[in-house]
Protein backbone atom coordinates (compact mmCIF):
# COMPACT_ATOMS: atom_id res chain seq x y z
CA UNK A 1 0.00 0.00 0.00
CA UNK A 2 1.70 3.36 -1.00
CA UNK A 3 1.40 5.95 1.83
CA UNK A 4 0.20 9.55 1.04
CA UNK A 5 2.48 12.02 1.80
CA UNK A 6 2.30 13.56 5.39
CA UNK A 7 1.08 17.05 4.66
CA UNK A 8 3.14 20.16 6.05
CA UNK A 9 0.37 21.65 7.72
CA UNK A 10 -2.76 21.04 10.09
CA UNK A 11 -5.75 23.21 9.09
CA UNK A 12 -7.95 23.85 12.56
CA UNK A 13 -9.13 20.91 13.93
CA UNK A 14 -12.80 20.91 14.24
CA UNK A 15 -14.16 21.80 17.97
CA UNK A 16 -14.98 18.74 19.70
CA UNK A 17 -18.39 17.45 19.98
CA UNK A 18 -20.60 17.94 22.35
CA UNK A 19 -22.13 15.20 24.62
CA UNK A 20 -25.87 14.79 25.05
CA UNK A 21 -26.81 14.73 28.30
CA UNK A 22 -30.32 13.08 28.18
CA UNK A 23 -29.36 10.69 24.79
CA UNK A 24 -32.34 8.44 26.38
CA UNK A 25 -34.46 10.99 24.93
CA UNK A 26 -33.59 10.68 20.92
CA UNK A 27 -35.23 9.57 18.64
CA UNK A 28 -32.58 8.34 15.89
CA UNK A 29 -35.71 7.08 13.45
CA UNK A 30 -35.53 10.69 12.71
CA UNK A 31 -32.09 11.36 11.09
CA UNK A 32 -33.08 8.92 8.22
CA UNK A 33 -36.14 11.59 7.34
CA UNK A 34 -33.45 14.78 7.60
CA UNK A 35 -33.89 15.89 10.71
CA UNK A 36 -30.05 15.74 11.49
CA UNK A 37 -28.65 15.41 14.96
CA UNK A 38 -24.88 15.91 13.67
CA UNK A 39 -23.84 19.37 12.89
CA UNK A 40 -22.63 19.27 9.21
CA UNK A 41 -19.61 21.70 10.73
CA UNK A 42 -18.21 18.45 12.46
CA UNK A 43 -16.06 16.59 10.27
CA UNK A 44 -12.88 14.63 10.32
CA UNK A 45 -9.94 15.60 7.78
CA UNK A 46 -7.41 14.09 5.54
CA UNK A 47 -4.93 16.46 6.18
CA UNK A 48 -4.75 17.00 2.33
CA UNK A 49 -5.80 20.39 1.05
CA UNK A 50 -7.18 19.16 -1.97
CA UNK A 51 -8.75 16.45 -0.90
CA UNK A 52 -10.34 18.55 2.14
CA UNK A 53 -11.42 21.06 -0.48
CA UNK A 54 -13.46 18.10 -2.60
CA UNK A 55 -15.77 17.17 0.31
CA UNK A 56 -16.05 20.20 2.10
CA UNK A 57 -13.23 20.11 4.89
CA UNK A 58 -13.60 16.17 5.08
CA UNK A 59 -16.07 13.40 6.13
CA UNK A 60 -18.84 14.00 8.38
CA UNK A 61 -18.81 12.62 11.87
CA UNK A 62 -21.43 10.35 12.80
CA UNK A 63 -22.12 9.61 9.68
CA UNK A 64 -20.79 6.76 6.88
CA UNK A 65 -18.95 7.85 4.31
CA UNK A 66 -17.67 5.22 1.81
CA UNK A 67 -14.59 4.79 -0.33
CA UNK A 68 -14.71 2.46 -3.47
CA UNK A 69 -12.73 1.36 -5.83
CA UNK A 70 -10.33 -1.69 -7.50
CA UNK A 71 -7.52 -3.10 -5.94
CA UNK A 72 -4.70 -0.79 -6.30
CA UNK A 73 -6.78 2.00 -6.62
CA UNK A 74 -5.74 4.00 -3.76
CA UNK A 75 -8.57 3.72 -1.48
CA UNK A 76 -6.89 2.43 1.54
CA UNK A 77 -4.33 5.19 1.21
CA UNK A 78 -6.93 7.92 1.24
CA UNK A 79 -8.17 6.05 4.44
CA UNK A 80 -5.25 5.89 5.96
CA UNK A 81 -4.39 9.45 5.60
CA UNK A 82 -8.11 10.59 7.26
CA UNK A 83 -6.70 7.55 10.29
CA UNK A 84 -3.07 10.13 10.07
CA UNK A 85 -4.97 13.34 10.72
CA UNK A 86 -7.14 11.93 13.97
CA UNK A 87 -4.33 9.91 15.63
CA UNK A 88 -1.97 12.73 15.53
CA UNK A 89 -4.22 15.41 16.78
CA UNK A 90 -4.65 12.70 19.71
CA UNK A 91 -7.70 11.01 18.98
CA UNK A 92 -8.41 7.81 18.75
CA UNK A 93 -8.99 5.13 15.32
CA UNK A 94 -9.93 1.52 14.84
CA UNK A 95 -9.52 0.17 11.31
CA UNK A 96 -11.81 -3.59 11.01
CA UNK A 97 -10.19 -5.38 8.46
CA UNK A 98 -11.68 -8.32 6.51
CA UNK A 99 -9.07 -8.14 3.71
CA UNK A 100 -5.90 -9.07 5.43
CA UNK A 101 -4.23 -6.23 4.13
CA UNK A 102 -3.46 -3.83 7.39
CA UNK A 103 0.01 -3.18 6.92
CA UNK A 104 1.02 -1.63 10.08
CA UNK A 105 4.83 -0.36 8.43
CA UNK A 106 2.76 1.17 5.36
CA UNK A 107 0.53 2.97 8.31
CA UNK A 108 2.99 4.18 10.01
CA UNK A 109 4.63 5.42 6.87
CA UNK A 110 1.18 7.19 6.26
CA UNK A 111 1.76 9.18 9.17
CA UNK A 112 -0.65 7.08 11.61
CA UNK A 113 0.11 7.10 15.34
CA UNK A 114 -0.16 3.44 15.76
CA UNK A 115 -0.71 3.28 19.30
CA UNK A 116 -3.79 5.47 18.92
CA UNK A 117 -4.79 2.84 16.55
CA UNK A 118 -6.87 -0.22 17.44
CA UNK A 119 -6.79 -3.28 14.62
CA UNK A 120 -9.00 -6.01 14.51
CA UNK A 121 -8.72 -8.77 11.73
CA UNK A 122 -12.29 -10.69 10.61
CA UNK A 123 -10.02 -13.13 9.29
CA UNK A 124 -9.99 -16.68 10.19
CA UNK A 125 -6.61 -18.50 9.33
CA UNK A 126 -6.14 -18.31 5.49
CA UNK A 127 -9.96 -17.57 4.76
CA UNK A 128 -11.27 -14.59 4.33
CA UNK A 129 -14.88 -14.22 5.83
CA UNK A 130 -15.91 -12.05 3.14
CA UNK A 131 -14.45 -14.07 0.59
CA UNK A 132 -16.54 -14.74 -2.90
CA UNK A 133 -17.24 -18.49 -1.68
CA UNK A 134 -20.14 -16.57 0.88
CA UNK A 135 -23.38 -15.86 -0.29
CA UNK A 136 -25.72 -13.36 0.28
CA UNK A 137 -24.60 -10.88 3.19
CA UNK A 138 -22.92 -13.90 4.92
CA UNK A 139 -21.11 -15.39 7.75
CA UNK A 140 -18.26 -12.37 7.36
CA UNK A 141 -20.57 -9.43 6.60
CA UNK A 142 -22.28 -10.22 9.67
CA UNK A 143 -19.35 -10.68 11.43
CA UNK A 144 -17.61 -7.27 10.77
CA UNK A 145 -20.94 -5.53 10.98
CA UNK A 146 -21.19 -6.72 14.52
CA UNK A 147 -17.60 -5.61 15.15
CA UNK A 148 -18.46 -2.62 13.93
CA UNK A 149 -21.38 -1.94 15.90
CA UNK A 150 -19.26 -3.18 19.23
CA UNK A 151 -16.20 -0.84 18.29
CA UNK A 152 -18.99 2.14 17.97
CA UNK A 153 -20.71 1.42 21.26
CA UNK A 154 -17.57 0.91 23.10
CA UNK A 155 -17.37 4.75 22.47
CA UNK A 156 -13.90 7.01 22.55
CA UNK A 157 -13.27 6.69 18.67
CA UNK A 158 -12.97 9.33 16.45
CA UNK A 159 -12.44 7.27 13.51
CA UNK A 160 -13.81 4.00 12.75
CA UNK A 161 -12.52 2.65 9.43
CA UNK A 162 -14.18 -0.70 8.01
CA UNK A 163 -12.61 -2.72 5.38
CA UNK A 164 -15.05 -5.32 3.66
CA UNK A 165 -12.40 -6.43 1.35
CA UNK A 166 -13.61 -7.98 -1.52
CA UNK A 167 -17.21 -8.13 -0.18
CA UNK A 168 -19.76 -10.16 -3.11
CA UNK A 169 -22.73 -7.51 -2.38
CA UNK A 170 -23.59 -4.34 -0.45
CA UNK A 171 -24.65 -4.68 2.99
CA UNK A 172 -28.61 -5.33 3.72
CA UNK A 173 -30.60 -2.63 4.92
CA UNK A 174 -31.19 -3.80 8.74
CA UNK A 175 -27.53 -3.95 8.67
CA UNK A 176 -26.71 -0.32 6.80
CA UNK A 177 -29.17 1.06 9.13
CA UNK A 178 -27.46 -0.38 12.35
CA UNK A 179 -24.50 0.93 11.45
CA UNK A 180 -25.65 4.26 10.62
CA UNK A 181 -27.48 4.67 13.88
CA UNK A 182 -24.31 3.27 15.80
CA UNK A 183 -22.44 5.86 14.04
CA UNK A 184 -24.72 8.86 15.17
CA UNK A 185 -25.00 8.08 18.65
CA UNK A 186 -21.18 8.05 18.84
CA UNK A 187 -20.54 10.71 16.80
CA UNK A 188 -17.40 9.14 15.52
CA UNK A 189 -16.35 9.65 11.56
CA UNK A 190 -17.16 6.26 9.91
CA UNK A 191 -15.50 5.08 6.67
CA UNK A 192 -16.61 1.89 4.55
CA UNK A 193 -13.75 0.60 1.90
CA UNK A 194 -14.85 -1.92 -0.62
CA UNK A 195 -15.11 -1.87 -4.47
CA UNK A 196 -18.41 -0.82 -4.57
CA UNK A 197 -21.06 1.23 -2.62
CA UNK A 198 -21.84 -1.29 0.55
CA UNK A 199 -24.38 0.83 2.74
CA UNK A 200 -26.96 2.43 -0.19
CA UNK A 201 -28.80 5.47 1.15
CA UNK A 202 -27.07 5.16 4.51
CA UNK A 203 -23.62 6.67 3.15
CA UNK A 204 -23.51 10.79 3.54
CA UNK A 205 -20.76 10.77 1.12
CA UNK A 206 -19.55 8.50 -1.39
CA UNK A 207 -15.75 8.87 -2.99
CA UNK A 208 -15.10 6.64 -5.91
CA UNK A 209 -10.48 5.87 -6.50
CA UNK A 210 -9.39 4.94 -9.25
CA UNK A 211 -5.34 4.90 -10.37
CA UNK A 212 -4.36 7.21 -12.71
CA UNK A 213 -1.02 6.83 -13.36
CA UNK A 214 1.96 5.20 -11.53
CA UNK A 215 5.58 6.86 -11.05
CA UNK A 216 9.13 4.85 -11.75
CA UNK A 217 12.61 6.73 -11.00
CA UNK A 218 16.61 5.55 -10.40
CA UNK A 219 18.08 6.47 -7.57
CA UNK A 220 21.60 6.65 -10.18
CA UNK A 221 22.65 6.03 -13.78
CA UNK A 222 21.69 2.78 -14.49
CA UNK A 223 20.61 1.43 -10.90
CA UNK A 224 17.91 -0.90 -10.78
CA UNK A 225 14.19 1.22 -11.40
CA UNK A 226 12.41 1.40 -7.95
CA UNK A 227 8.48 2.20 -7.44
CA UNK A 228 7.95 5.95 -6.27
CA UNK A 229 4.03 5.55 -5.82
CA UNK A 230 0.71 6.90 -7.93
CA UNK A 231 -1.52 9.26 -8.54
CA UNK A 232 -5.20 8.80 -7.48
CA UNK A 233 -8.44 10.37 -8.71
CA UNK A 234 -11.25 10.92 -6.26
CA UNK A 235 -14.14 11.78 -7.62
CA UNK A 236 -17.16 12.21 -5.62
CA UNK A 237 -20.29 9.76 -6.36
CA UNK A 238 -22.36 10.98 -3.83
CA UNK A 239 -23.02 13.54 -1.55
CA UNK A 240 -25.69 14.01 1.08
CA UNK A 241 -24.98 17.67 1.16
CA UNK A 242 -23.60 18.83 -2.32
CA UNK A 243 -20.71 18.47 -4.64
CA UNK A 244 -21.47 15.60 -6.73
CA UNK A 245 -19.01 15.00 -9.32
CA UNK A 246 -16.48 17.03 -8.32
CA UNK A 247 -12.95 14.97 -8.38
CA UNK A 248 -9.50 15.77 -7.76
CA UNK A 249 -6.22 14.28 -8.00
CA UNK A 250 -3.21 13.12 -5.40
CA UNK A 251 -0.08 11.23 -5.25
CA UNK A 252 0.52 8.46 -3.49
CA UNK A 253 4.18 7.90 -2.46
CA UNK A 254 6.08 5.03 -0.96
CA UNK A 255 7.76 5.69 1.56
CA UNK A 256 10.21 8.86 1.18
CA UNK A 257 14.20 8.22 1.09
CA UNK A 258 16.82 11.33 1.78
CA UNK A 259 18.57 11.38 -1.51
CA UNK A 260 18.41 14.22 -3.70
CA UNK A 261 15.58 14.09 -6.28
CA UNK A 262 13.64 16.50 -8.53
CA UNK A 263 10.72 16.08 -6.63
CA UNK A 264 11.93 16.99 -3.10
CA UNK A 265 12.68 21.02 -4.79
CA UNK A 266 8.94 20.85 -5.82
CA UNK A 267 6.91 20.39 -3.08
CA UNK A 268 3.69 21.70 -4.64
CA UNK A 269 3.69 18.68 -7.39
CA UNK A 270 2.98 16.11 -4.30
CA UNK A 271 -0.57 16.96 -4.38
CA UNK A 272 -1.98 18.33 -7.08
CA UNK A 273 -5.71 18.94 -7.67
CA UNK A 274 -7.66 19.49 -10.86
CA UNK A 275 -11.61 20.51 -10.83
Amino acid sequence: MAALPKPSSWIAPPSLIQVLKRPQQLEFSGVFRGHELTRKDWRLSSGIAPLDALIDGGIPRGRISEITGRAGSGKTSIAASFASFATRRGEVAAWLDASGSFDPESMAAAGVELRRMLWASMRSGSKNLCSPLQKGEGLGARSIVKAAELVLEAGGFGLVVVDFGEAVRALTYASSLRIARAAERSGAAVIAIAPWRMCGTFAALSITASRAETSFSRLAPGSPVMFDGLAVDAMVARNKMGGTGRHVRVRALVDPISVPNPIDSHPQDLISASS
